[in-house]
Parts: C-alpha cells; sequence; structure tokens
C-alpha cells in the first residue's frame, strides 16, 4: 500500500487517502511550504505553524492539521512525520511509515544553509519521491558561505561607489534569507513592495529580521532587494547595478533574460549533485522525480543503477511497485 504512487495533478498516496503538493484543491492534502505554486485552498491540509503563517489569506486552506517538526501524527495505521527540508522558514519533508516500509517526499529541499554546517537530515526510506528543479548535471553550485560572501563584496563596493545595489530575488523566501545571511555584514535593507508583505509575514511568523525600509525611490546606503518583477521601482533609483540571485544563474540563456549585471548561484534548491546525496543517503530502492528536470534527473540515477521514474510525465500514470 505505502508503494502505491499515483500522479494526477500531483502526487497521490490513495493508500492512505493522502495527496502531496497537488496542483489543484484536494479534500486532504499536504502543503510541504508556502509558496504559492505549492499552497491551495484545500478542503483540509496538513502542514507546520509556519507555512500556515506564510500562506496568502487568499491560498490558504479551507481547513488544516498544524504538525511540528519530529511529531509523528497516525493517518489511518500510517505514521506521518514532518521534517526540515531547508528550503524556506517551515518547509518540510513528509515520512511515511506503514507494515514496515517507508516512503519519503521531499518537496522543495536543500542541504546545505548559509551561515551553518549542520546539513537537511535526509532519513532512511525504502521509496523516494524528490523535487529535482536543478536536475541537470551543469547545475553545480559553489560554497554557500563563499557565495554569501561574494555577494557581500559585491554590494559593499558598490555601496562605497554611491551605486545602490539590487538583488534580484523571490519575494517569499529568499528576499529573507538573503537578508539573513548578509545581515552579519552589517547592511540595511530597502525592500521592493511586493517583498513588504513577505518580510512582516516572515517577522510575524517567528523569524526576526535586519532592519529594513520599504523603497521609496531613495535607498542611500541600503542594499535594495526586488523581485525581478520590481524593476520598474528600481529604475527609480537613478545609480543602481543589479545581481540576479538564483541556481538560474548557472544557466546563461536564463540569466540572461532578467538583463541583470552580476548573477550569483544561491538557490534554496538542491543542485545536481546535492540531489544524488539526498537519493544515497535515503537508501531507496524506488526513486521517483517530480517538478523541473524530471526526466533527464531520472535517466541519470538509472545510469548508476537505481530504479527511479519520472513521476510526472504522463497525465494519470499509476506506478505500483
Amino acid at each position: 500500500m505505502t508503494r502505491h504512487v499515483v500522479w494526477d495533478h500531483g502526487v497521490s498516496l490513495p493508500g492512505h487517502r493522502l495527496w502531496l503538493d497537488p496542483l489543484v484543491v484536494r479534500s486532504f492534502a499536504f502543503i510541504s511550504h508556502a509558496h504559492t505554486d505549492h499552497a491551495r485552498r484545500h478542503r483540509e491540509a496538513l502542514l507546520t505553524p509556519q507555512t500556515l503563517a506564510l500562506i496568502p489569506e487568499s491560498r490558504r486552506p479551507r481547513g488544516w492539521r498544524m504538525l511540528g517538526y519530529d511529531e509523528p501524527m497516525r493517518r489511518d495505521r500510517a505514521s506521518v512525520t514532518l521534517l526540515p527540508a531547508g528550503h524556506m522558514l517551515g518547509s518540510a519533508q513528509l515520512l511515511l511509515e506503514h507494515d514496515g516500509t517507508s516512503l519519503l517526499y521531499t518537496g522543495d529541499i536543500k542541504l546545505r544553509v548559509p551561515g551553518t554546517r549542520k546539513q537537511t537530515h535526509v532519513p532512511k526510506a525504502e521509496v523516494l519521491i524528490v523535487e529535482t528543479t536543478y536536475g541537470r548535471p551543469h547545475f553545480r553550485f559553489g560554497d554557500p558561505d563563499a557565495t554569501v560572501e561574494a555577494i557581500a563584496m559585491w554590494c559593499r563596493r558598490a555601496l562605497d561607489s554611491r551605486v545602490a545595489p539590487v538583488l534580484l530575488c523571490h519575494a517569499l523566501g529568499k528576499t529573507e534569507e538573503v537578508m539573513q545571511a548578509l545581515a552579519p555584514y552589517g547592511f540595511e535593507f530597502a525592500l521592493e513592495k511586493r517583498c513588504v508583505p513577505c518580510a512582516q509575514a516572515y517577522a510575524g511568523a517567528g523569524r526576526p529580521l535586519p532592519e529594513w525600509i520599504e523603497l521609496d525611490g531613495d535607498a542611500r546606503g541600503r542594499v535594495v532587494i526586488s523581485p525581478p518583477a520590481g524593476k520598474d521601482e528600481v529604475r527609480r533609483l537613478g545609480r543602481y547595478r543589479t545581481a540576479l540571485v538564483s541556481g538560474w544563474a548557472k544557466d546563461a540563456e536564463f540569466a540572461r533574460l532578467f538583463g541583470a549585471d552580476m548573477t550569483f548561484d544561491l538557490s534554496d534548491h538542491c543542485d545536481f549533485d546535492e540531489l544524488m546525496d539526498v537519493v544515497e543517503r535515503t537508501g531507496a530502492d524506488q526513486v521517483y522525480t517530480v517538478h523541473g528536470y524530471t526526466e533527464d534527473f531520472a535517466r541519470s540515477l538509472r545510469k548508476r543503477g537505481i530504479r527511479a521514474s519520472a513521476l510526472e510525465a504522463t497525465e494519470q500514470l499509476q506506478l505500483a511497485l
């Protein structure tokens, strides 16, 4: 039963009446984190308290079951445990155990977190469902602490030249994590308006942030953070330089689309080698890939003798192991 996995606009474990980050509204679903491509108004959702706090009202589930990390709950005859995923505040992996078999769904996951030597724990599991946003071999990121230091040096040089350094980041999650990573360097921040409610939500969810103001056309002496969609506001600054902070910095064509002056490969997802590490740590005998380069990563695993399939390759694909 635990090995029975179905794809139908999202991952389903039909033997346990449980959906994992489905793309459409379901009766009961696990929401791994608060990004809008994962959060839906499900009839009832399983999620961490921080994730619930970060979901915008328009996408908040109608009912919920909040569960802290490492607190097992019963789902029929199975045990479900949420574990930190390292992706953003509140993000979680889901471990389901039943009749001696375990299944791990990673959701969006990151092993190496800037500012800490601790890595995200990945438990053993016979079946692994792993997200593969950066599932191609050219996505190999540098050491995150060294990348943060490079970002800080770039910002300092710009400020010393009386130029506004503008970091292009996702408004929810990436903005706040970058602020925290740069805080030891003494920077103050100005946030483009799309980042403001996200920063307020982070603080409300229990993650204090360095001092910041809303960008109002004058960011003198401050590091500006904006989503790429906020560049109209950025253009009012006069003298500024932009840097894309994303794993997509490794993809030259994608990076050019943003017209950034600089790119830094600081990501809140695993790179290719980390994804391989996730698979190895679980010891799974069956791996399913979801999101991103699913076929490519599954093929790479099969070349290493690991049974792997791209779960979302075909709608209504039923996979009974």
